[in-house]
């Protein structure tokens, strides 16, 4: 089976993502082909190292990003502790490096706010004569980009604190054991929790947080307590419309110590016994209403905040939000661990450079500085985000854990985040996972017939 794979360790973090369509640019002058035949320019990285700061001075660049729109909120704001959402820091952190770098960078906005349909349109604008400077990505969608000569191999002289990245930082930014971004933070599942609920279920005794139960039987027995007791939902999760309940699967085959493909051999396991365990086990959670089936995101994130769910399955990204607005005492802890293998779905934010059609060293050389900037700014947007740091400096940092419930989840930042296998065709066939298991739930499809047919679609996907 031929496959596609990079050779970057297994415990690292990642997310889903559209397919990149786009075809690769090829270099000029001194070139070799170490990606799949795409030409790159031996002398391009030495180019931008020797843009003097003279020639730097004024330079203006574009950037491609979402987490969403707040000009309102944001126009001429250089104080990053005015920012309270992902799309306000980001922004402010924006409006800072234009303040205070030493060149006079300026950066222009191109479109795109909302992660879902951002790759649409940064695809677009690769292929296209109007591509941005810098554009941010998730670390699972970096691995497309570079393979196909999109991206811009980082300089030595912006990759000079590679000691002090998180693990899941540097298989982030790595392609076939170039980097080819500088990692902005890590993210993953964790469990949010209504310790009012789980109060009332007497489940913890006052004063004390929850330790969600290690063993499947256990769990499913907190589940039955918690029904019993309150009428409350136990596990609220995305299950529609969205691919929160495809990593939960995930996380259950990574916890069995098992992969969903090795990239190595080509070898899939979409329907090897520890993954028909897992869809079951999730099945078994949805039939005695444990789990909400036709929650979407936003109404799994509202029922939450309502107070109707004991336990949120969902990102780091929301401690902030569910910190500020929750009408009970919340807390947090990490994902629940029910096998022998403590893991999670998790992701990571970079910041990457665009190869252009026309090379421009010091345009090339202003993006990586914003670059720089952002990922040595990790602290702070972990602190204002939810997200976890890219450096093990900041992740470690007394400001950072005296962030509200950073604490709670360290282990996730540290050690238990899992990217799905990396491979070049993962987008596509991650969109294929989270379309065909969601019928066992929402059409009492079988378990082992639904699992048999992605084994086949997977397949498929790798042999094309």
């Amino acid at each position: 089976m031929r496959i596609r794979k990079i050779s970057v360790p297994a415990m690292v973090l990642g997310a889903t993502a559209m397919v990149l369509t786009g075809c690769g640019i090829s270099g000029s002058g001194d070139s070799d082909t170490p990606n799949g035949g795409v030409a790159v320019d031996k002398d391009l990285a030495t180019q931008i190292e020797e843009v003097s700061d003279e020639d730097l001075q004024g330079a203006t660049i574009t950037m491609a990003r979402f987490f969403g729109d707040c000009n309102d909120t944001t126009n001429g704001v250089t104080d990053i502790d005015q920012a309270t959402t992902e799309c306000e820091a980001i922004q402010i952190l924006t409006n800072k490096f234009e303040a205070e770098n030493a060149w006079g960078i300026k950066v222009e906005r191109l479109g795109g706010a909302a992660w879902h349909s951002y790759y649409d349109g940064l695809n677009t604008a690769l292929a296209s004569s109007e591509k941005p400077d810098i554009a941010v990505m998730h670390g699972s969608n970096l691995p497309e980009y570079a393979a196909r000569g999109l991206l811009q191999p980082v300089p030595g002289s912006f990759t000079e604190n590679t000691d002090d990245y998180t693990a899941p930082a540097v298989a982030a930014v790595e392609f076939e054991g170039q980097q080819y971004a500088l990692p902005f933070d890590s993210h993953a599942i964790i469990s949010h929790l209504n310790m009012d609920i789980l109060r009332e279920a007497g489940l913890v005794s006052e004063g004390e947080s929850y330790s969600v139960p290690s063993d499947p039987e256990e769990f499913m027995k907190d589940a039955a307590t918690v029904k019993e007791k309150t009428g409350k939902t136990f596990l609220d999760v995305a299950m529609t419309n969205d691919p929160m309940a495809a990593r939960f699967w995930q996380a259950l085959i990574y916890q069995q110590g098992e992969d969903l493909l090795n990239p190595e051999t080509g070898e899939v396991n979409m329907n090897s016994a520890a993954a028909v365990t897992s869809l079951e086990y999730i099945n078994t959670l949805v039939d005695n209403d444990y789990i909400a089936k036709t929650h979407d995101y936003d109404a799994s994130v509202q029922a939450f905040l309502r107070g109707e769910s004991a336990i949120m399955y969902n990102g780091s990204w929301a401690v902030n939000q569910f910190a500020a607005e929750a009408p009970f005492e919340y807390q947090v802890t990490d994902a629940p661990m029910l096998f022998d293998t403590p893991a999670t779905w998790a992701n990571s934010h970079v910041w990457a450079v665009p190869t252009q059609d026309v090379a421009d060293p010091v345009k090339y050389r202003a993006a990586f500085e914003l670059a720089k900037y952002l990922h040595d700014n990790t602290g702070i947007w972990g602190i204002k985000t939810g997200h976890m740091p890219a450096s093990k400096t900041a992740l470690d940092s007394a400001e950072y854990l005296a962030a509200p419930h950073r604490d709670q989840y360290l282990e996730t930042a540290k050690e238990y985040g899992k990217l799905p296998p990396r491979v070049l065709e993962w987008p596509a066939i991650d969109a294929a996972i989270v379309e065909t298991i969601e019928a066992t739930w929402l059409n009492d499809a079988d378990v082992q017939s639904t699992l048999d047919t992605l084994q086949a679609t997977v397949e498929g996907i790798l042999n094309k």
